[in-house]
């Protein structure tokens, strides 16, 4: 049996008070003990307990009489603020470089330390990597995340910030890093930078795009 969310209507998580009984494939049905195990772990680690009260708190101080007002951008200064962090860390792309600098700047001006790494700040010839050229008049020259990584690992930030890494060099830059890593920008060259703006036309001008566009057969 396959485990997933994706074919519920009852939402009974959200809202138990919903009649309607989950389907037979809810993770949270299939798994109890887990469910059980995961919330004493969140309430009993202190690692993960902070994280919780600061996300918490975050949620807090952005509402009021009329909703939530904070963008992605203040909740990241707030939350690090929650934390008492003070050296922050950017990993951009250098397609984002521009971005990246106003973010390092508008917290840099909310008091924070913040170094500020290129992923080219590590790039080298393809050949370098052991990769093939590309065709086409794309740069030779290929991404170096880790570097990103190790250099934060060396300035000792609290908390480091993904602004449009490439889909993989994104997992590594996380696996390397030793501070938490939050995005801000996730890379989407066709939409801006906006990969939401394809679900919300999934069915529509991004049908084709989108629902198997290489015809393949689903996997079993």
């Amino acid at each position: 049996m396959n485990v997933t969310c994706i074919d519920c209507e009852a939402y009974k998580c959200h809202y138990p008070e919903v009649k309607k009984s989950p389907p037979q494939d809810c993770p949270r049905k299939n798994y109890p003990r887990l469910l059980k195990q995961t919330i004493e772990k969140s309430r009993n680690d202190p690692s993960i307990r902070k994280i919780n009260i600061a996300c918490e708190e975050v949620l807090k101080r952005g509402h009021d009489s009329l909703g939530y007002n904070w963008t992605r951008m203040r909740e990241l200064i707030e939350y690090a603020r929650v934390l008492g962090y003070k050296r922050m860390g950017i990993a951009g792309c250098i397609g984002l470089i521009e971005e990246s600098k106003i973010i390092g700047r508008i917290l840099t001006e909310a008091g924070f330390y913040v170094a500020l790494v290129s992923c080219m700040a590590g790039g080298a010839p393809r050949s370098k990597f052991g990769l093939k050229e590309r065709d086409g008049g794309s740069s030779h020259f290929a991404c170096n995340p880790l570097m990103q990584a190790e250099v934060l690992n060396q300035e000792k930030t609290d908390l480091n910030v993904m602004v449009g890494l490439c889909l993989g060099h994104d997992i590594l830059f996380i696996k390397n890093s030793k501070a938490d890593v939050t995005p801000l920008i996730v890379k989407d060259r066709v939409t801006g930078h906006n990969p939401v703006a394809a679900l919300y036309t999934s069915k529509t001008y991004y049908k084709q795009k989108l629902w198997n566009p290489s015809g393949q057969r689903r996997l079993k």
